[in-house]
């Protein structure tokens, strides 16, 4: 247990002085477990190689930022206090929730959330095959800290880069609005000024007026909704994508992604909103921890909940598209007759791709190779054919034979069963001419 933990002062975490820093004993880091990422605490040595272990481990991107002023800006109160308790060499690791649990599974967390000690080296210096951890009480109050500077980091590190976004759409908001049918006054990007600038006027003087947020409150209900409708119609226009489809209409499904619903540019446009919907919930976290503290664990778990469903249907979105892409791109020698339809896959499917890597990179989502895309030429595609010809010629050669095969034993069987009834009837014709007396044989 972590007995040298000083107890918590019963007076309100305002101030950095109510939360003395975390000194783990030689080979010891402090690992706070939150649904986020880890806050870990400790030697700056001790704390990279615990990160590299879990980057080993970890199945998607993972962010490593520091707990300090720096990244947490000017902050006060709960903020303001965790990061005095972590120390100046505290990391914040932001996982994939898969990945958290790869890592759970590889024993180097624990399986539930909290704060913990954990022995990181042996006497020989080397790693321990099985980590010892040891759970460290902490008051409720600190607990709210650590979770206050892990959502704010998280809100903070959510978009790893919008910048090549922010360009992308330049010029085209409007129009990708109209298209998503997203009705809302306002510009995104003129939005986005307004947050960035509120949320750098935080940074620098830890608070900020009830004129000041008055002037934004309304702008992240309208940026949720924004965003959900982005998304809604990147997901409405890749659900209209049929696999089952010849070449030249799931071509002309790409080009009309490309080019007339601008599903790049969406995805683009989906980043930035997000990013200043994230700013903004950071904004609304200092307020109520300012003004109405008893509903900062409600406003929270809030921001978690957002958190955690926009990275889930992210990456939901990612993986239908990639999946569609990758479908599309499977082609046939036969195909090449179409060369309308190919050269528009050429043209239109290296585009869409960079737009869902800058998607998928923004969101830290995990990457893979696309598979190569094969363009058919005409003289591949008339090779295809004469050897389907000659498939089919050969087949249909077989059934013929098999067929006349089958006919003339048929007729053979036919013409014997034929003549035993004329013979039949024959030698009946003769018994009945013989009874009477001028009868003759034929």
């Amino acid at each position: 247990m972590a007995s040298d933990l000083e107890p918590a002062s019963p007076s309100p975490p305002d101030s950095s002085r109510e939360f003395p820093a975390v000194v783990p004993h030689e080979g010891e880091i402090a690992v706070s477990v939150q649904p986020e990422g880890l806050l870990v605490a400790g030697d700056p040595s001790e704390i990279e190689a615990y990160v590299e272990r879990v980057r080993g481990v970890a199945g998607h991107a993972v962010a490593v930022m520091g707990v300090d002023k720096a990244t947490l800006g000017n902050a006060t109160g709960l903020a303001a206090g965790a990061a005095s308790f972590l120390g100046q060499s505290a990391k914040f690791v932001q996982l994939h929730p898969e990945s958290l649990k790869a890592i759970q599974k590889g024993q180097l967390i624990p399986g539930t959330d909290g704060f913990y000690r954990m022995m990181t080296r042996g006497a020989d210096k080397k790693f321990v095959s099985q980590l010892q951890w040891k759970h460290a009480n902490i008051t409720p109050a600190r607990m709210m800290s650590l979770q206050m500077v892990a959502v704010q980091l998280a809100l903070k590190s959510a978009i790893a880069d919008v910048e090549e976004s922010v360009q992308r759409v330049e010029g085209k908001v409007e129009e990708v609005l109209r298209l998503a049918h997203a009705n809302r006054s306002g510009d995104v990007l003129g939005d986005r000024v307004t947050i960035d600038r509120m949320a750098a006027y935080l940074d620098r003087h830890g608070s900020f007026s009830d004129a000041d947020w008055d002037s934004i409150a309304g702008i992240g209900p309208a940026l949720n909704r924004t965003v959900e409708q982005l998304r809604h119609h990147a997901d409405r226009t890749l659900r209209s994508f049929d696999p089952t489809r010849p070449i030249q209409e799931r071509a002309d499904f790409i080009v009309k992604a490309v080019e007339n619903n601008q599903l790049g540019e969406t995805l683009s446009l989906l980043v930035v909103s997000q990013e200043s919907l994230f700013k903004w919930q950071r904004l609304r976290l200092a307020r109520v921890e300012a003004t109405q503290p008893e509903h900062v664990q409600q406003v929270l778990d809030d921001a978690r909940d957002l958190l955690a469903r926009q990275l889930v249907e992210d990456h939901a979105l990612f993986q239908r598209s990639r999946d569609i892409v990758e479908a599309v791109a499977k082609t046939e020698a036969i195909d090449g007759f179409r060369i309308w339809s190919v050269q528009g896959l050429q043209r239109s499917l290296p585009m869409l791709r960079q737009d869902l890597e800058r998607f998928g990179k923004a969101r830290r989502t995990h990457m893979q190779e696309w598979q190569e895309f094969k363009a058919p030429t005409a003289r591949e595609a008339a090779n295809a054919a004469v050897e389907r010809v000659s498939d089919t010629a050969t087949v249909a050669l077989g059934v013929a034979s098999d067929t006349a095969t089958l006919a003339l034993g048929a007729a053979s069987e036919g013409i014997d069963k034929i003549g035993g009834i004329f013979g039949r009837a024959k030698d009946k014709s003769r018994v009945w001419r013989r009874g009477k007396p001028n009868a003759t044989d034929d």
